[in-house]
């Protein structure tokens, strides 16, 4: 309420700054009232005329070059039409008495009416203009805003040039303004102030900081037309003044055009600026704390590998002790010997996890690498020299898939270093794993001691070695085993590497 009191007040103070040179001539009209020679108004007419044509088409420029941003239909229909309109106020200015014939006699009848048909068609193109959003989710075709317009400019020039009986007497050298000029001005205040209530009501939708300057220009083209009805020389103080309101009324449209078309989208822009700014900043205090607690999880679960690698340690060695009581007894001793190597395969892999950025695979060849190493190592008392051959590609495995194959491996190792070289003074173990084909690895096993008897059936073997083996390479990874018997041991492992998906 208290918002619209002081639109009506601004709205006011517009009318009064326009009334008031007229109302001042009314009432010193014998001190103020002048009819100029044409040579000085026209200089004056010149320039005005001149002015405001400039006005119109920067109207046109700002509403054509703007659109694509803008998508303000209102400011393109704007720019459009007061293109025609500079091209009729320039007939209008080229038709005026001193100046030189527009191709026939100027006058100041043919002048007035070049002036009525420009306000005709700029009274009734604001008021369409009204009706027009300010702006549209898709984007139109501006020919087709250009294309009444011109036709209307073209009309206009033709029929008042090459068919002026077809035309109204607007002025009369005796008797002055026609009342046809007076009753259309009249029609033309009418338009205008209905564009005025048109506008209005566009205030509570667009505002009143984007439609103020429409309000504050029909207030002035209004009396503009008021002092054009009344004049009784094209060359008197009404005839300036009226100029005078024109140039100030094109003035406000061309500042609500551009403030529509440029300012808005600029002001939006930098409204989503801010708003992205605030974005960003959340982003990245999300972003912190995802990264802390990212990382507080990557401590953890790598404490969890620490644990679980001192764990299986601390079973190791329990178990290692537990054997002690029966240092006697050999198959105890072997069997915990057996054990031990099984969980360093296990405890081997979580150290690694531990040590490495990735904490959900590990690297292939130093996994095999350091748990041959440790398999050879604590063999050492071994009479034969063993010599190791690994060919591994340098690749990253899950953790899923890194436990059964170094369970596998140990267990080949502890049964090459105990039954494949008997009486020999050195040996050779060869492993390779390489990607066969697409999706699938094979790990090859072989060395160059005695071997394993044709006679033996090692699938339906009952040591705990062969069963794990098999075990592990037909279910746990879903693999097919063969193995060579004869002399110099080969197994070969065939099996997917997509099994498991990564989880850390």
């Amino acid at each position: 309420m208290l918002q619209s009191k002081s639109n009506l007040l601004s709205l006011g103070f517009v009318v009064f700054l326009a009334s008031f040179p007229v109302f001042l001539i009314q009432f010193f009209y014998s001190s103020l009232y002048f009819d100029s020679q044409i040579a000085p108004f026209l200089v004056f007419h010149n320039v005005a005329e001149s002015f405001s044509i400039v006005i119109s088409a920067s109207i046109f420029g700002v509403g054509w070059f703007t659109y694509a941003q803008s998508k303000d239909k209102q400011a393109l229909f704007l720019g459009t039409t007061f293109l025609a309109i500079a091209l009729m106020d320039m007939m209008h200015m080229l038709a005026y008495s001193g100046m030189p014939d527009l191709f026939t006699e100027n006058s100041p009848n043919k002048s007035t009416q070049f002036w009525i048909a420009v306000r005709f068609f700029a009274a009734i193109s604001l008021l369409a203009s009204s009706f027009l959003p300010n702006e549209s989710d898709l984007l139109t075709s501006k020919m087709k805003f250009l294309i009444l317009p011109l036709l209307v400019s073209i009309s206009i020039f033709v029929l008042i040039i090459f068919f002026p009986d077809l035309v109204p007497t607007t002025f009369s050298p005796d008797t002055g303004l026609t009342p046809f000029k007076r009753i259309a001005e009249i029609v033309i205040i009418c338009f205008l102030v209905l564009s005025s209530v048109a506008y209005w009501l566009r205030i509570e939708k667009y505002g009143w900081d984007s439609t103020k300057y429409f309000l504050f220009a029909f207030v002035f083209c209004i009396f503009s037309e008021v002092v054009f009805a009344v004049y009784t020389s094209v060359f008197d103080i009404y005839n300036v003044i009226g100029h005078i309101y024109k140039v100030i009324a094109f003035c406000l449209i061309y500042k609500g055009v551009f403030i529509s078309s440029i300012n808005r989208p600029y002001e939006r822009l930098l409204y989503t600026n801010e708003l992205l700014k605030d974005e960003v900043s959340e982003r990245e205090r999300a972003r912190k704390n995802l990264a802390k607690s990212l990382s507080e999880k990557e401590a953890l679960i790598r404490e969890i590998y620490h644990r679980s690698n001192n764990t299986l340690q601390v079973i190791s060695s329990l178990i290692s002790l537990q054997s002690e009581i029966y240092p006697e007894n050999q198959e105890i001793q072997t069997l915990a010997y057996k054990i031990q190597d099984r969980i360093q395969a296990i405890s081997l892999v979580h150290r690694l996890l531990f040590s490495e950025q990735d904490l959900s695979s590990i690297s292939l060849k130093r996994y095999v690498s350091d748990l041959t190493h440790y398999a050879l190592q604590r063999n050492g008392t071994h009479s034969c020299k063993i010599e190791t051959k690994i060919e591994i590609e340098d690749r990253k495995i899950l953790i899923d898939l890194a436990i059964p194959i170094g369970l596998i491996i140990s267990e080949l190792l502890s049964n090459s270093v105990k039954h494949a070289f008997p009486n020999k003074a050195s040996g050779t173990i060869s492993i390779s794993i390489a990607e066969r084909q697409e999706g699938r690895l094979s790990l090859s096993y072989s060395d160059d001691g005695v071997g394993i008897p044709e006679n033996l059936a090692l699938e339906n073997s009952n040591t705990l070695g062969m069963q794990l083996i098999y075990g592990i390479a037909e279910i746990q990874l879903s693999g097919k085993i063969s193995l060579q018997k004869g002399p110099k041991f080969h197994c070969e492992i065939d099996f997917p590497m997509d099994m498991y998906g990564k989880r850390v």
